[in-house]
This record gives C-alpha cells, structure tokens and sequence, in this order.
C-alpha cells in the first residue's frame, strides 16, 4: 500500500523535455548536476475511518496468517483482492476501504538539499539527515546499474503509468532496478516466517506529466531468519 519544492534554473529547463526512451539521456535530464532542494513524501493522508478500517484489516490478516498467503496466491498481479469474511470486515467496510486506498496521497514530511554529480559516466548523490542512505547510491550510466553500497540492482524494466490515479496523482513515465534475492521466493515459503531470508532493493525514478517534476523513490529491505534487519523507503521530489 507514495509530493514539492523549489527548483533551480537547471530543473525548470529539464521538466519542458519529455523522456526520450534511451535511458542514459533520461536519467542525465532527470538528475542534472546540481543542488536540488527536494520534497520527503514518506507520509500517507488518511481519514480517522480509514485508519480504522485500515487497523482492522491487519489485524485480522495478522492472526490468520497462512489462510491469507494462499489467499493471495490466486489473486492476479495487478488486481485487486476480492472480499472474503477471513479479512476481518464486512463487505460494506471492505468497499468503503478499497475506495479510500484508491484515493491515497502521499504528502511531504520535510525538505533536504540533495547535490548531485555526474562524473565519468556515473551520477553521485551527497545529501543528509532523513536522506543520507542517498550516499551510498550510484548509477552507472554506461552499464545502465544502479549501485546501493556494494550492493548491485540491475535494471528491470521501463514504466509508463497512463492513469492518474495513483499516490502520485498523475501520469508519469520513467524507469525501475529491481533486485529480489531469492529471485523465485513463492508464496509457500512466506509462511515460515522464522526461517525466512531474503533481500529486495528497488530504484524507481520518473517524470510527473502533471507537475514535470522528477519522482525517485530508493527502497531497501532484508530478512533474516523472519527478522527484519533493514528495512527504509526513500520517495522524493524535485
């Protein structure tokens, strides 16, 4: 179940050009080199009822664990989950909470100064406070690998989000890395939690048709032995 700031000269040339398709060229018009003053939008919007409705779904998801991963598994990538009385609310009250998740927004929680190089074809980040993981990303543009640490995300696919409604409340094309390891985990193995391992790391960046802004969005998470040893969302917006 995720944004605005101001911009310097660089930005405001940037968001008049359209994404061309070859990456290289995108990624250096979304990212010029520069000091960008960036949107934090890690908060969602919610009503008292939605959090409600919200607080009574995982609970009930929470104690009927096991039925809810094979529940899952015949739902559609994509689509929707349909009503069942094991998710702990009416049907009424599942309506009312699909139509609020269809209108979530995320909202900015602050603003950090995000420097941005690009040198021999590789863009570096140097920022601070709430972004400082941001320090450790790189993109190699000539191989087209976004880089966390040592860790290597290889590129995954192109995106082109043709509906409004989403989080970011706008249209938006652009580009994801993904890294999922072990990259055939099935819903089987989700079931014992203790013994779980595995890691995701995603990069997603993008241009917003509504505002030309750029939408980068760093993800992390590890599993060991069912706990969580890191686990951070980084979206922003400049």
């Amino acid at each position: 179940m995720v944004f605005f700031c101001s911009c310097t000269q660089a930005q405001t040339t940037s968001s008049d050009q359209k994404l061309t398709g070859d990456i290289k060229n995108d990624l250096i018009s979304l990212l010029p080199s520069g000091t960008v003053q960036a949107d934090i939008i890690d908060s969602v919007r919610q009503n008292p009822r939605q959090m409600e409705l919200t607080k009574k779904l995982q609970s009930s998801i929470a104690q009927n664990y096991e039925w809810f991963v094979d529940y899952m598994k015949a739902v559609p990538p994509g689509e929707k989950m349909p009503y069942h009385v094991k998710l702990g609310l009416t049907k009424e009250e599942y309506t009312e909470l699909l139509g609020f998740m269809n209108n979530i927004e995320m909202v900015s929680t602050g603003t950090e100064n995000i420097s941005v190089q690009i040198k021999n074809d590789v863009i570096y980040f140097k920022s601070q406070n709430k972004l400082s993981k941001l320090d450790s990303l790189t993109i190699d543009l000539k191989n087209n690998m976004v880089s966390f640490g040592q860790i290597k995300i290889p590129f995954a696919d192109k995106l082109n989000i043709t509906s409004d409604k989403n989080v970011l409340k706008s249209k938006w094309m652009g580009y994801s890395w993904i890294l999922e390891e072990p990259n055939d985990l099935d819903a089987n193995a989700l079931k014992d939690l203790n013994s779980l391992k595995m890691r995701q790391y995603k990069f997603t960046i993008g241009k917003l048709e509504k505002s030309g802004k750029t939408y980068m969005s760093l993800k992390g998470r590890e599993i060991e032995n069912g706990a969580k040893t890191i686990d951070f969302e980084l979206p922003i917006q400049f």
